[in-house]
């Protein structure tokens, strides 16, 4: 049975830094919940399909940190996570089996080709010319931050950082055309 040890160990504080883009601290809960999580996994998957569990396991993690912002404080996080890591491992204990596996070397790889110096260059010059306050959006952007988030920081309405991320991205089309 798994037995949480907080509070000397923060898992709220761990979830708030988290949601504030402390990735460190994601790493964290990682580690701390990966045995709970694999518990769960083996149970509802079962030893005949052992060779899905790190996979399971990962994808539950990738979901719960997607949905971190949903978790409401109305019990303890290990809690929480335990209840949507079993709902999770039983979701995916439904899914088809495929029969055939597809080698990841046969997967063409669909991302866009790294641009060229001189495009990166140019993209370099427009976001220099954005004002201080768009420059550090412009970052938080690049780290993947939500704008709800961009906008408790920066102390902005959220319509004014999706109009800010908006002119920024015409100015850098104009500029690529």
């Amino acid at each position: 049975m798994f037995e949480c040890d907080c509070p000397p160990d923060d898992c709220a504080g761990k979830v708030q830094a988290f949601l504030s883009g402390d990735r460190e601290a994601g790493d964290a809960l990682v580690l701390k919940f990966t045995g709970l999580v694999r518990a769960v996994v083996s149970r509802v998957l079962g030893p005949g399909r052992r060779e899905e569990w790190d996979d399971a396991v990962q994808t539950i993690f990738l979901r719960l940190f997607s949905n971190l912002h949903r978790w409401e404080r109305k019990c303890p996080f290990c809690k929480w996570l335990a209840v949507v890591a079993a709902r999770r491992a039983i979701d995916l204990s439904r899914l088809y089996e495929p029969r055939d596996r597809v080698e990841l070397e046969q997967i063409p790889d669909q991302r866009p080709p790294t641009p060229d110096r001189e495009t990166v260059e140019r993209i370099e010059a427009v976001v220099a010319r954005f004002p201080p306050q768009w420059r550090e959006v412009w970052e938080w952007w690049l780290q993947g931050v939500r704008r709800d988030e961009m906008a408790r920081r920066s102390g902005k309405s959220l319509r004014t950082i999706q109009y800010w991320l908006a002119e920024m991205l015409d100015e850098l089309r104009e500029a690529l055309a």
